[in-house]
């Protein structure tokens, strides 16, 4: 039901409080605010235009009169989904430009498309950010972009650009061109990220002129912008850890970890590297005869920083939350780990844990309203605000998913 309410000026929170209609409160049984606070019962979440204003106990937060609660009854308000491996957000015929083997120069931007219906059935799933990349025909793909899975315009979608490098390695690279194998693959990649790297060092010193195939680099050298890296089995993962982090001071993340990519999983927690694990759950490890959960496997290590992802359309966008199920069943901590990893985990992942993936005052107010737990199959999603904006509602639209 919507309640009639002001509050109180005495609040800190409230004490610059903007006219009413810049506010929106909504009240829920339970909020997950994948922060400290971690679950609330019977908690408020206030937007202010784009930004969440406060997040807490209705208990805690004074009421008098003027502004409307929206008391959405019995369910659960958690933080935006967030994709980090997506390739719907656009065009899919023009993510795997493989014209050399590493393609630093080629951006996502170009073929950004608002309003797919890719992007429709992503926010009625719950997802509101999403990581826009290349494909893996070469190893380096070119760098992609964090965008919003609604807005109408390219301006009102993009979060960040770039939002990362996309590299990578063995599997489907090994098909560029008449056949290309590891050896060779692992030096062209290392060469190209060291002159990048260099050029990037050298162009902020002022001493070399400026080079469009390079110039995202300057953003890899500073740590702003993370590597997503299409990495599965042992050795490439290891490759990954090496090279890329060790060597080369990146902030890459493992994004697949499948097949027997777990067993670095203590190095991986160690050098504090993300896993976005997916959209592959389980395999048969012939060194133990046993299906295995890949996630679990990754779960083993203290410490590790683990989510998932869709690699969307491998699989429906949309059905993140059904990665994250699948690796609770197959042995992969809890349901609010697994929801943790969709949301403040896959921020951290991805660069932008002081833009979105918790429920905290400052960060920007996307927020999903679903029917119960979100890892729960069962559940759904019923109201969806991106950047404070309402998206998508089923009492209003048609339910996509």
């Amino acid at each position: 039901m919507i309640v009639s309410a002001l509050l109180s000026l005495s609040l800190t929170a409230f004490a610059q409080a903007p006219a009413a209609e810049d506010i929106t409160i909504l009240r829920a049984a339970k909020v997950y605010t994948a922060g400290e606070q971690g679950m609330i019962n019977n908690g408020l979440v206030v937007m202010q235009g784009e930004k969440l204003l406060w997040v807490g106990p209705q208990s805690e937060l004074e009421i008098g009169e003027g502004l409307e609660i929206q008391d959405l009854g019995d369910v659960w308000l958690v933080p935006g989904l967030i994709e980090p491996h997506n390739h719907v957000a656009g065009s899919l015929r023009d993510l795997n430009d493989t014209v050399f083997l590493t393609n630093p120069e080629l951006h996502t931007f170009e073929v950004l498309e608002p309003q797919n219906e890719f992007l429709k059935d992503a926010v009625a799933g719950g997802i509101t950010t999403a990581l826009f990349i290349p494909g893996s025909g070469s190893n380096m793909g070119g760098f992609g972009m964090l965008v919003k899975t609604s807005g109408k315009t390219p301006d009102e979608m993009v979060v960040r650009n770039p939002g990362s490098l996309k590299i990578a390695q063995a599997g489907n690279p090994e098909r560029y061109s008449w056949g290309v194998r590891r050896a060779l693959m692992n030096w062209n990649t290392r060469d190209t990220l060291e002159k990048g790297l260099a050029w990037a060092e050298n162009y902020e010193a002022g001493k070399v002129e400026f080079n469009p195939r390079y110039e995202d680099f300057i953003g890899l050298r500073n740590g702003t912008t993370p590597v997503s890296v299409h990495t599965q089995i042992y050795q490439v993962v290891l490759q990954t850890l090496t090279m890329q982090v060790r060597d080369l001071g990146l902030k890459s993340f493992i994004d697949h970890g499948t097949f027997d990519g777990y067993k670095n999983a203590e190095l991986a927690a160690e050098m504090g590297v993300p896993v976005m694990n997916g959209p592959r759950q389980f395999w048969f490890d012939r060194s133990t005869s046993m299906i295995m959960g890949c996630a679990a496997g990754w779960a083993t290590a203290d410490g590790i920083i683990l989510g998932y992802n869709t690699d969307s359309p491998v699989l429906p966008q949309e059905e993140l939350p059904f990665q994250a199920a699948m690796g609770v069943r197959l042995g992969a901590g809890t349901n609010e780990s697994a929801l943790k990893g969709m949301t403040a985990n896959a921020a951290i992942a991805l660069l932008m844990e002081d833009i979105a993936g918790r429920l905290e005052k400052g960060l920007e107010a996307d927020v999903v309203a679903w029917t119960g737990d979100p890892v729960d199959p069962r559940s759904s999603v019923l109201k969806v605000w991106v950047r404070g904006e309402k998206v998508y509602d089923i009492e209003e639209d048609n339910r996509r998913f």
